[in-house]
């Protein structure tokens, strides 16, 4: 789907900064802090993917809980549509949350293995039914258990799977599987933005690629924006528009994908993709 940049962007993060306080080293040592995210800039415009590319550490998914709003930041601002994330609280902010939901990397982790798939993809809807006081407008159609499980079962036929699934526990799936539920959990408030923090790093390759070409095949149809945290950066490659490298919290690339694997121009970026089987020579012999 062809989407036409507007003069607001989807999400806009300025200057953007976490800092952790440490604990005494010593009797005698004073207190530190950890800079995890240092000025952090950038805009992501509807039905577009930017990747947050670096190592472990880098700040990827300080980054992504900060986008969130399930952490808060030393400095900075996170705008969605225009809102302040941050400056919003409340029923003002679960409504606002409706329109970017997460998925996380561990499919077995994330899903609640006491309830059924019913109740794990609904719970968006019921949390901003429950701040609303029962009823929204954004999800005025979702008022009563039928009507749930009917966009329930819409959100899992969505992803591949079948309305029956509903009533099972998530140990009755697979890992791709599993993170099928989690998307069908994610796409339930018909959100414009997803931040999907290493969604496939925990399937094998097969599994991988099925679940990636749900996520194209789901941006195709309703003009999602993704933020995509990833490592893998063949990942990054295929489905991103745009590529955003951190090293040690601090952004030091930034541009159009294209432009970051053929002529990456900061010696860190070189080195990630050097590290990346199937690159071309030209990059792996750069020296970094």
């Amino acid at each position: 789907m062809s989407v036409t940049p507007t003069s607001v962007p989807l999400l806009e993060v300025k200057h953007l900064g976490r800092r952790f306080a440490l604990p005494r080293a010593g009797l005698f040592q004073p207190a530190g802090a950890l800079q995890a995210l240092s000025d952090v800039s950038f805009t992501l415009q509807p039905g577009k993917s930017l990747g947050i590319v670096g190592e472990s550490g880098s700040g990827k998914s300080t980054l992504a809980r900060l986008v969130m709003a399930l952490d808060t930041p030393t400095e900075g601002q996170v705008l969605f549509n225009g809102v302040d994330v941050h400056q919003t609280h409340g029923q003002a902010l679960r409504q606002l949350r409706s329109g970017f939901q997460m998925v996380f990397q561990d499919p077995y982790g994330s899903l609640d293995p006491r309830q059924k798939v019913l109740a794990i993809v609904t719970e968006p809807i019921r949390t901003l039914q429950h701040a609303s006081g029962g009823r929204s407008e954004r999800h005025e159609r979702a008022d009563s258990k039928a009507e749930l499980r009917d966009r329930a079962a819409e959100a899992l036929n969505e992803v591949g799977l079948r309305t029956a699934d509903l009533d099972k526990y998530p140990h009755e799936f697979s890992g791709g599987q599993r993170q099928r539920i989690a998307m069908a959990r994610a796409l339930i408030t018909r959100p414009a933005l997803i931040v999907a923090d290493e969604p496939v790093s925990a399937l094998d390759v097969s599994v991988q690629a099925q679940v990636l070409n749900l996520m194209m095949d789901l941006q195709d149809r309703y003009g999602l924006s993704y933020l995509l945290v990833s490592h893998d950066l063949a990942v990054v490659n295929l489905m991103c528009d745009d590529v955003l490298v951190l090293q040690s919290g601090r952004v030091v690339e930034h541009g159009p994908a294209e432009h970051i694997f053929e002529q990456a121009e900061h010696p860190y970026t070189r080195a990630l993709l050097a590290a990346v089987p199937g690159q071309p020579p030209s990059l792996k012999q750069e020296s970094p």
